[in-house]
């Protein structure tokens, strides 16, 4: 089961960076920001983990999170014209 939710969240990243480069997008936050949402939506499906498994996930996530509001905080004040 988590090697098929792991072929999963391959295929999407890849998809997602051929997509957005495809675009032009070349800013770090939008891509971070992205692979966040894959990760947390495919680890909702690999229930249940192992615990040591589901750790890991848990630590993963909140940094990934911290990360993820970390760069939404800096586009809010870039468009509120804060700092």
């Amino acid at each position: 089961m988590l090697k098929d939710i792991l072929i999963v969240q391959a295929t999407l990243t890849g998809l997602t960076t051929a997509f957005l480069y495809y675009l032009g997008v070349h800013s770090i936050d939008i891509y971070i920001s992205l692979y966040t949402l894959i990760y947390l939506a495919t680890m909702t499906m690999a229930e249940p983990m192992p615990r040591r498994v589901r750790l890991l996930n848990t630590a993963i996530a909140y940094s990934l999170i911290a990360v993820f509001t970390y760069f939404a905080a800096l586009r809010i004040m870039a468009i509120l014209g804060v700092g």
